[in-house]
């Protein structure tokens, strides 16, 4: 099993790592928002399935990859998966500004502004589609999202998690694919995604930060995988984090920063390393 979780480490890092700094060299970097990348960084979800894919005929055992969805008695997994995320991401987004008042724009005026020149709507029509919005985000963007974020779960909860676990154990396995998970994501971190280029210690701060909060999220996914019995449940909660993280800069005065509003940052990540928490108590008494 060692080494085909080495292999699986080798293509997905190396398919992804490739075609990241690939794009970059040719189109610039992600930070910069080219056109190029609106297609390249949906694709390179899809990189730790094809790792998956390919290690599949390899000797040496292998695991339930939970690739089947199992809806049946696993309701609230998937209402769990479904609007958790959104949870994490708004409490994370409050905890932010009471640490950092000077940042909160209650009304929004970045996104007025945006909404104004681009929708043609008047300010008295703003806050409902801002609200109109957040609303889809939270209920209708996890199903669209959850089919690029299979690509992704397909491999790390979906291989990584129960293969780490033929030599650690649950919570421990949980911890150290979300590490590896967070990694992964390290060129584009270096290239100013998520939490630009203007932290002390920058992109090495970036690296490590991105991490710790995929390994605290990554632990609630794990635990789905665990509740579920499937990788779609982790998928669906994958699309949710991804629709509603960047609902704090709705009403922030600047960019997603290393301490927030983003359930990335350093700060706004708490919700989610205290979830964690639980998590992992459960996972480990659920132990043999």
């Amino acid at each position: 099993m060692k080494k085909k979780l080495g292999l699986f480490l080798v293509f997905a890092f190396g398919i992804d790592w490739a075609l990241w700094l690939a794009t970059s060299a040719l189109a610039g970097p992600i930070s910069e928002g080219g056109a190029a990348w609106n297609v390249v960084a949906p694709l390179s979800m899809f990189g730790p399935l094809v790792a998956a894919l390919a290690v599949r005929p390899i000797g040496g055992g292998d695991v339930d990859r939970g690739w089947r969805p199992r809806l049946r008695g696993n309701v609230r997994p998937y209402l769990a998966a479904w609007f958790v995320p959104a949870v994490l991401s708004i409490a994370g987004a409050a905890l932010y500004f009471l640490a950092f008042p000077s940042d909160f724009d209650g009304s929004a005026s970045a996104y007025t502004q945006a909404a104004e020149a681009q929708l043609g709507v008047g300010p008295d029509q703003v806050p409902l589609v801002l609200a109109v919005q957040v609303a889809s985000g939270i209920v209708l963007a996890p199903l669209f999202n959850m089919f690029l974020a299979i690509g992704e779960e397909a491999g790390w909860r979906g291989f990584l998690f129960p293969a780490l676990q033929s030599f650690l154990s649950k919570p421990a396995a949980a911890v150290t694919s979300g590490l590896i998970w967070g990694a992964w994501h390290a060129p584009l971190i270096a290239m100013g995604y998520n939490y630009g280029a203007d932290y002390p210690g920058f992109p090495v701060a970036g690296i490590a930060m991105m991490m710790v909060a995929c390994a605290a999220f990554g632990m609630f996914l794990c635990y789905l995988r665990e509740k579920s019995g499937s990788v779609w449940a982790c998928a669906l909660a994958h699309g949710a984090f991804n629709a509603t993280a960047g609902v704090g800069l709705y009403v922030s005065l600047g960019a997603s920063t290393i301490m927030g509003p983003s359930p990335l940052g350093l700060v706004s990540f708490v919700p989610s390393l205290a979830l964690a928490v639980w998590c992992g108590r459960r996972m480990t008494g659920s132990q043999a």
